[in-house]
């Protein structure tokens, strides 16, 4: 193009230095018939004839305004025919899926824009989806999350490149103005349509648009420059921020299909400025369609994790969201986490060995006639545990933990509740119901295996047989 605009120019520079689309691509314009639109969509068909890509034309009835929405369609129908740009219209149900999933009339119209879009770069296998948004555009996204106190992730604004489903939305007019891309029009004799909504201040945009800034460009004439540049600025410091709060989340976490496990000893050290960040990416990776997830919610996790004074609790994040931290660590997870109960096990007196599994660990039994001396029992580890064996009653049972369970401590020191005892040691909640309870006969608790030793069976210079039992938690 001879003797086209410098800013022209630099719209193809800015298309290859983000790389929004390489030469031989397919590309979808998403054009509303509005002159920002309109010029859109005659700079991508001059640039697409030096810079040889493929170009779709798609133009979305989001049926709100029947008359003019009938018109703005077949205005774009007959651009995209007078540049032999094929043509794909999408007819969008927004009041339905309003109603169906309670959103508001804008959040319900981008969404099903978005899907729409979608739909059409994946059916023709175009790389990039492109946006006609521009600078106004941008000025009035960073003032509208500046008012809602957003982060640095809203306050940048709109990102000029997104990559969404493998399919990239990029927008490569937000260096220029509205006022521009009408001159662009007029100067062409190019028909737009102007969407009467726009003048309507029953929306928030609307109102930030028609009211706001105008009232705040009494105080900074070039208040839309100055509101880009920070979007700009912040842009560069957040995409920073996400890298490092994506390599923090590898130090810090585990991930196993839709739990999180975070350390909390690791999470405590990180810069604060990453605290935030990374729950709030954990709660998205966990987030389904429709899902929020705002500063208050990030917040209060924060404190919990934080506190000195909490071990074990539980937090309700919406949205079919939780968080449950158990001591050291914390699991952030979808519905309430189910522990199936392990079923019972009978053990029977017989001389020899026998394994037996009992949830995630291994109990290894074996009856000996050779008796340790009091070396030998000192040495035992916490995982071991030796009973006379003919001092127990028989047949013995290796079950879960139930409600009121108690164990006689060793030497006359009284009887515990089981519960407390596995508070003691710090055993999660969520493993509690896991970790094995050997009962003899008569019920009682003889060993909760890896914990607690009983008072029953002791062996003394008159034992003559032992129950050596072993707990081999290698499988956990």
């Amino acid at each position: 193009m001879k003797d086209r605009p410098a800013w022209l120019q630099d719209i193809q520079k800015e298309v290859e230095e983000h790389r929004m689309w390489s030469a031989g691509d397919t590309v979808v314009a998403a054009v509303s018939g509005g002159p920002d639109s309109i010029a859109l969509l005659h700079i991508l068909h001059k640039l697409a004839q030096e810079y040889p890509f493929h170009l779709i034309c798609a133009h979305i009835n989001h049926g709100l305004r029947p008359e003019e929405s009938m018109l703005e369609a077949q205005l774009v129908q007959a651009v995209s025919t007078q540049l032999n740009i094929p043509f794909e219209l999408g007819e969008l149900d927004v009041t339905g899926h309003k109603k169906a999933h309670k959103l508001g009339t804008q959040v319900a119209a981008r969404e099903l824009r978005y899907r729409f879009l979608a739909e059409v770069a994946q059916r023709h296998q175009a790389s990039a989806v492109v946006l006609a948004h521009h600078a106004d555009d941008q000025a009035e996204t960073v003032m509208l999350h500046l008012l809602r106190g957003s982060g640095t992730s809203g306050i940048r604004g709109m990102r000029r490149v997104r990559l969404q489903d493998g399919i990239k939305f990029v927008r490569p007019l937000l260096s220029l103005n509205k006022e521009t891309l009408i001159a662009f029009c007029q100067e062409r004799n190019l028909a737009y349509a102007v969407d009467s909504s726009n003048s309507s201040t029953d929306y928030t945009r609307n109102r930030l648009r028609l009211e706001t800034i105008p009232h705040l460009e009494s105080y900074n004439g070039r208040l839309t420059e100055a509101l880009n540049r920070l979007a700009d600025t912040l842009g560069a410091e957040d995409d920073y921020l996400h890298q490092q709060t994506l390599f923090a989340f590898d130090q810090v976490c585990k991930r196993k299909e839709e739990t999180i496990e975070l350390d909390i000893d690791a999470f405590s050290v990180q810069p604060f400025a990453l605290q935030r960040r990374l729950i709030k990416l954990i709660l998205n990776y966990l987030s389904e369609p429709g899902a929020e997830t705002d500063f208050a919610k990030v917040d209060q996790v924060c404190r919990h994790l934080l506190a000195s004074d909490a071990s074990t609790w539980t937090l309700d994040l919406g949205y079919r969201r939780m968080c449950t931290r158990e001591y050291a660590r914390a699991f952030f997870h979808l519905g309430v986490i189910q522990v199936s109960p392990v079923p019972s096990e009978r053990v029977d007196r017989k001389l020899g060995m026998r394994q037996l599994s009992f949830g995630n660990v291994e109990l290894t039994f074996r009856e000996d006639a050779a008796i340790p001396d009091s070396s030998a029992l000192m040495k035992l580890g916490t995982e071991e545990v030796v009973f006379d064996a003919d001092r127990l009653a028989y047949p013995l049972t290796v079950r879960s933990r139930l409600p009121g369970d108690r164990i006689e401590l060793p030497r006359g020191a009284g009887t515990k509740k089981v519960k407390d005892l596995l508070i003691d040691a710090k055993v999660a909640p969520s493993e509690r119901d896991l970790i094995p309870v050997l009962c003899d006969a008569q019920g009682r608790i003889i060993w909760l295996a890896g914990l607690k030793r009983s008072n029953q069976a002791w062996i003394d210079e008159q034992s003559e047989k032992i129950l050596y039992i072993r707990i081999d938690r290698t499988l956990c």
